[in-house]
């Protein structure tokens, strides 16, 4: 499934291709072409490239707010890769401000950027806005997935809560079993908690579930001190 930032940018740019059509002037299109490149530049991973053009897509535009949102957000991503967190934050916030809906899966992103700058208390407060206004993933009263827990462990561990941590994440495989992220973050937590033989179990199933691409140092060294090894 592609990630947000992807879905993101192809939107937008299939959106442009709509609206960059042959009745407007020789300037729109050339103003619209920073639109279609943020997009573009978005699914390369072109990052210096999005932040470029999504300065001079939104100041040269009359976009509509749903175009704006996308912009942003994908101008958030870009953010993000350079650890530019403040600036990520900002462009997320807008992007949630002008988009057509409250949509939960963009509340946990904005929980992320916050948690990834040093401020779960944040995090931890937007992830809980969206399990009291019942906002799931899939709208208000659609129930909550593996995101929202994965979210909400990942902030209550690094609030120091490993227990509720750990309960997070239990019930966020209960919602999607094979989610390998999920075993290992819930081994961290019961780790931190003494609970080796539990930690174990889960570094196991990590072990076994993970697409290796993904696997960093920080992984491998877990794993090492509870003597598993990647198939």
């Amino acid at each position: 499934m592609p990630s947000l930032s992807v879905r993101g940018s192809i939107l937008l740019v299939c959106a442009l291709a709509v609206t960059g059509c042959a009745s407007l002037q020789s300037q729109d299109q050339i103003n619209y072409a920073h639109c279609r490149l943020v997009g573009q530049a978005s699914k390369a991973e072109k990052f210096d490239v999005v932040l470029q053009e999504a300065d001079l897509c939104l100041s040269k535009n009359q976009l509509s707010k749903p175009m704006q949102s996308l912009v942003y957000w994908l101008q958030s991503d870009a953010y993000a890769s350079f650890k530019r967190y403040p600036e990520a934050i900002s462009a997320k916030e807008k992007s949630i401000e002008l988009g057509p809906k409250p949509d939960a899966r963009a509340v946990l992103d904005l929980s992320r950027l916050y948690r990834e700058s040093g401020n779960p208390q944040k995090a931890l407060e937007l992830v809980q806005s969206n399990l009291d206004a019942n906002l799931g993933e899939a709208g208000k009263g659609t129930g909550f997935n593996m995101p929202t827990y994965y979210h909400l462990g990942q902030t209550l561990y690094d609030l120091g809560q490993y227990r509720e941590a750990a309960e997070a994440y239990s019930a966020g495989l209960q919602k999607q079993p094979d989610y390998a992220w999920a075993f290992y973050h819930r081994g961290l937590a019961y780790d931190k908690l003494g609970l080796t033989d539990d930690a174990r179990a889960d570094f196991t199933q990590f072990a076994k579930r993970v697409d290796q691409k993904y696997v960093e140092p920080q992984h491998q060294a877990k794993l090492a001190e509870y003597k598993i090894s990647l198939p």
